[in-house]
């Protein structure tokens, strides 16, 4: 009988339930995450509370002390829909941010660009971290957002200033001549090409050639004629003098020290014959003659045009 019976017994045992506690730990295929390491890959940015820094760059990478355009681009991924974003430009070794840029709120998990217009002297020369803030509207931030060195930003110094040409070497006044004398009786140049005949002057062209000498030279006529005109002119042409030459044409003198004039209008005067001495009264930014030459009368109709004097004053000088 106990013989009949052990098959059945052992069928029994085969047919028991298993303990889960003796159940074998199925193959996954898989390691599972160590304990302890936040499942954060290697070479990914940190999140803190969800919400990183995805993208952020600045260019150019390098910006001249005299200013420019400054464009950064961004992105914040967060779980807020919206952040309030900043901008920190901080120099090598500074305590604090030279400037801070207010950015706004922007939209998250989209990218964003801002270009910032930078005044001239507005950064020191000098190297620069350029570091985003982006808060939340619980006032959570981001986590460690400076911008990677190889984006840092550099302000170069300005470039030197070019040294100033040499001024025109300066001409005695030569003696009077059958042509005509020079009207400056002294030490004079005659200026760089801003002093020229038809050189802008804002709205309209210069209309003579300005004669550069020291406060006080004596100015005398060219040629002989009559004294038209002595008046004063404060914002223009100063104390001035025009002169009907024998030959028909209007001189003109302008600029004159205050009274160093010692003709008046109807007065016939000779070649080299003192007319008033070189000042800076009207506008002008320094002493010096203003000389012109209207063939058709000065100012005598809407037709009549001054001429460039210079071919006229290089023969007087004796330099034509």
């Amino acid at each position: 009988m106990a013989l009949r019976r052990l098959p059945a017994l052992l069928v029994a045992l085969l047919l028991a339930p298993v303990s889960p506690a003796a159940a074998a730990t199925p193959a996954t295929g898989g390691v599972a995450t160590p304990e302890g390491t936040g499942g954060v890959e290697a070479g990914q940015p940190v999140v803190a509370s969800g919400r990183r820094a995805s993208a952020f760059a600045v260019s150019p990478g390098t910006l001249p002390a005299t200013g420019g355009a400054l464009t950064f681009t961004f992105r914040v991924d967060a779980r807020s829909r919206r952040v309030r974003v900043q901008l920190a430009l901080t120099a090598s070794e500074a305590q604090r941010p030279a400037a801070r840029l207010r950015l706004g709120t922007v939209r998250t998990g989209r990218s964003h660009r801002r270009v910032w217009h930078v005044p001239a002297n507005r950064l020191a020369p000098g190297d620069y971290a350029v570091s985003l803030l982006a808060v939340d509207a619980a006032g959570r931030s981001l986590r460690a957002a400076t911008a990677p060195p190889a984006l840092a930003l550099r302000v170069d110094p300005p470039p030197p200033a070019p040294e100033p040409p040499p001024p025109p070497a300066p001409v005695a006044a030569p003696p009077a001549t059958s042509a005509g004398v020079f009207p400056v009786q002294g030490t004079w140049t005659l200026g760089y090409e801003d002093a020229r005949f038809g050189a802008p002057r804002g709205s309209h062209a210069h209309q003579g050639q300005d004669i550069v000498a020291a406060e006080g030279t004596p100015v005398v006529a060219p040629q002989p004629g009559v004294v038209s005109k002595v008046a004063y002119q404060a914002t223009g042409a100063g104390h001035y003098v025009v002169l009907r030459a024998g030959d028909g044409r209007d001189l003109v003198f302008m600029h004159l020290q205050a009274a160093s004039i010692p003709v008046a209008a109807g007065a016939s005067v000779a070649a080299g014959a003192l007319l008033g001495r070189v000042g800076a009264t009207g506008s002008a930014t320094g002493p010096h003659l203003h000389f012109e030459i209207w063939p058709g009368g000065w100012w005598a109709s809407p037709d009549s045009q001054p001429i460039d004097p210079l071919p006229d004053l290089q023969r007087w000088a004796g330099t034509r």
